[in-house]
């Protein structure tokens, strides 16, 4: 009986560090994938429209991000034109057994 108890309460707390880990990769998959085309139609764009487009996809996500870590560049791509990189990072702490919170970083760099 006790380890059938103590079976239980190990898989519920496996459970819920998985789940909470998991959305949070979801939130930054799904940032990610914005920021992708964030820079890939701004190249018209100033750089302050698309420092602005981020956050909002990250307000959007629930991503922490400061805008102080978004970073934008252009380079020029012969035959191609400009081209608009954005880089980013943040982190996030996440409880993933209580009491015990564990810092995860993302950074990023658009292709």
């Amino acid at each position: 009986m006790v380890k059938r108890v103590v079976s239980v309460i190990v898989f519920l707390l496996l459970a819920n560090a998985g789940i909470r880990i998991g959305v949070v990769y979801f939130h930054n998959e799904q940032f990610k994938d914005a920021v992708k085309e964030i820079a890939l139609f701004g190249a018209g764009k100033a750089d302050e429209f698309l420092r602005n487009k981020v956050m909002e996809a990250a307000n959007d996500n629930h991503i922490p991000l400061d805008p102080d870590f978004i970073e934008i560049q252009r380079k020029t791509i012969v035959g191609a034109g400009d081209h608009v990189v954005i880089k980013y990072a943040y982190a996030v702490m996440v409880p993933v057994v209580p009491t015990k919170p564990r810092r995860f970083e993302f950074d990023y760099i658009t292709p």
